[in-house]
């Protein structure tokens, strides 16, 4: 009886009673299959945006500077950023990008990973980069464009939540795609 007493205990004692935790789970996002229309900024520059994304009114615009924030919808809950600027002259162009690549900076002390996508479309003559900020950082994507003489857009997405890199994946690969097609229409408007 003392041998069936002592094996219970050695198999009750075996038992693990500290659970090991599981990471949470994230809810995937459905979101609808991309389509897009092409919008007429007040700034000198078109491109075609995605069909659940709206324009806001733009604020601050001149002939030489303007900004335009573009509504994401309900379903992504953000926004895209973008300021133009007129450049005075060529050697303001460096400052801009310099400007551009520090606003990217700021963000590698949470970034995990920065890639960048260089863009060059001499038919259109434009040029400039895509950054994709991976990691839980405030905003996963900027970019800027130019024409290298007279214009410059900088732009960045910024979602309206908690940065939580695992469970945005599914909604910043959608999100891509739309600023991939905006980044290959991007054309300059000549007056």
């Amino acid at each position: 009886m003392i041998k069936y007493f002592v094996f219970f205990l050695v198999l009750a004692s075996c038992g693990n009673e500290n659970p090991i935790p599981k990471p949470p789970t994230y809810l995937k996002a459905k979101l609808p299959a991309h389509s897009y229309h092409k919008e007429n900024f007040e700034a000198p520059f078109d491109f075609k945006i995605s069909d659940l994304y709206t324009l806001k009114s733009p604020i601050n615009c001149d002939s030489n500077y303007c900004e335009q924030e573009i509504y994401l919808g309900r379903a992504l809950n953000g926004s895209i950023n973008l300021f133009y600027k007129k450049l005075e002259h060529k050697d303001s162009l460096p400052s801009l990008i310099n400007f551009s690549n520090k606003e990217v900076d700021f963000h590698k002390i949470k970034a995990d990973q920065i890639d960048f996508d260089q863009i060059i479309d001499e038919k259109h003559n434009v040029y400039g980069t895509l950054f994709e900020l991976k990691g839980d950082v405030a905003t996963n994507y900027q970019f800027y464009l130019t024409d290298s003489s007279r214009n410059f857009v900088r732009g960045e997405v910024i979602l309206n939540c908690v940065p939580n890199y695992d469970s945005l994946r599914n909604v910043l690969a959608y999100i891509k795609e739309d600023l991939n097609v905006m980044l290959n229409t991007f054309s300059w408007r000549t007056n």
